[in-house]
């Protein structure tokens, strides 16, 4: 919990968040479904969670963004204050510990509490930027310079440039198939920009 104390958040507010639950969550544990509505908003203590939509009929997901440490997850921030069903997934990217704000603590929050409305709105800000960083992505880059992008971004949080991942499931974060993502990867890798191993990426020239 001490890691909530690094937030510049008043002391009284600190204490009644850790008076909140807490969970841990193993990797690829649900949080949220399409079509639920939300209980509680995490905090992400440690880990991250991805949050992402899946088109049903076109078998397809595609990643909104992350929640890291630190962060609140806004989507399920709008199901919990507008009681509605949630559009999108939500699922922990690696093991990951929680703390789940219920809707009363968060009304009673905005009321008694500036950096409470300062946290939600910083985090709001920043998930806003990432999402339109995503779109102007699909709309204007191509697949294999999404993909690079994809692997430099994941590189970061590894000490070894080494990513655990299936093409399969890097293709559903970027919204292609896997058939693209290996054509891709295969051709890095003939120009020596990475590495590939079963279930793994080494990243060796890309920037």
């Amino acid at each position: 919990m001490e890691v909530i104390s690094t937030l510049n958040l008043e002391l009284e507010l600190i204490k009644e968040i850790h008076k909140s639950k807490s969970l841990t969550v193993t990797k690829n544990q649900s949080i949220l479904k399409s079509g639920d509505i939300a209980k509680f908003v995490p905090v992400v203590i440690n880990g991250s969670l991805r949050v992402f939509y899946k088109d049903k009929k076109l078998k397809k997901e595609i990643l909104l963004y992350n929640v890291i440490q630190n962060q609140i997850c806004f989507s399920s921030y709008i199901s919990v204050i507008k009681n509605n069903s949630s559009s999108v997934f939500i699922v922990a990217e690696k093991k990951s510990k929680l703390i789940l704000i219920s809707k009363k603590s968060i009304l009673s929050w905005q009321e008694k509490y500036k950096s409470w409305n300062e946290f939600i709105i910083k985090n709001y800000i920043n998930q806003h930027e990432i999402l339109l960083e995503s779109i102007k992505d699909i709309g204007l880059n191509k697949i294999d310079t999404r993909l690079k992008k994809y692997l430099v971004q994941k590189s970061k949080n590894t000490t070894d440039k080494i990513i655990y991942s299936t093409h399969e499931f890097i293709a559903n974060e970027l919204g292609t198939s896997r058939v693209v993502i290996s054509r891709i990867l295969k051709k890095f890798e003939k120009s020596g920009k990475v590495e590939l191993s079963r279930g793994s990426i080494k990243l060796k020239n890309v920037s």
